[in-house]
């Protein structure tokens, strides 16, 4: 289908993903998934509490805050740019028996949440998608998640293909008023439906299939920028 076969200068684009989603319904893990991937699972439960309150950017629909839900997580929210993933998500937590999720419809560059109002994001493949076809609206992104993060000692987590001499240099930009916390390498899935985004520049140079994929923890500290927007 259209847009379907060639997607990667679409991935910000919230059409493609209503499109996709529409054409394949089916539960869609990016990267890893929390009930089968060890490594993945662990890095989220060292590093974020039960108790938190845990924003899930990009949803889509990802089986990641009902497996969090099952583990006892209890105060998850989602947001996702597709209306048709949202409903999807709607229709599987009505089926799981009315699960205690707030999904909702959003745009990651403009969150529509107040300051601090989370103790952790998670991140699984949003900010690599923005970051396929426009660096400005990865950078947006960040900063939306920075502006809802709890300062000193929010966490982003966040799970990407990409090493950190490319990454850490985006994430670390000033006025995200966060620093690195942990650095966690997981086993590389063999699913091709869980492979990567595709690479450009060195990204795309050198990358063997077996290597791994990576949490970002950034630790969140206090606003030392003046002037940063809220809402």
């Amino acid at each position: 289908g259209r847009g379907i076969q060639r997607p990667m200068a679409r991935y910000g684009d919230r059409a493609y993903w209503d499109e996709r989603y529409a054409f394949d319904p089916d539960p869609f893990d990016w990267y890893q998934r929390y009930g089968t991937c060890t490594a993945f699972r662990d890095a989220i439960r060292n590093n974020v509490q039960r108790s938190d309150q845990i924003l899930i950017v990009g949803a889509g629909t990802s089986r990641l805050s009902e497996e969090m839900y099952n583990d006892g997580y209890s105060n998850l929210f989602n947001v996702d740019t597709s209306t048709v993933a949202c409903k999807l998500l709607d229709e599987r937590y009505e089926r799981a028996g009315g699960l205690p999720i707030d999904n909702r419809h959003g745009d990651v560059r403009s969150l529509d949440f107040n300051d601090g109002s989370f103790d952790a994001v998670i991140d699984k493949g949003t900010l690599d998608a923005l970051l396929c076809s426009d660096s400005t609206a990865g950078h947006a992104m960040l900063t939306e998640v920075s502006r809802v993060l709890r300062q000193s000692g929010g966490l982003f987590v966040h799970v990407t293909d990409c090493p950190e001499d490319q990454r850490l240099p985006i994430l670390q930009l000033p006025g995200f008023n966060w620093k690195l916390h942990k650095n966690v390498k997981l086993p590389r899935p063999v699913q091709i439906h869980l492979t990567s985004f595709p690479k450009q520049g060195r990204e795309a140079q050198g990358e063997s299939p077996l290597e791994s994929h990576r949490v970002y923890v950034m630790k969140r500290t206090a606003n030392i920028i003046p002037g940063m927007g809220s809402k």
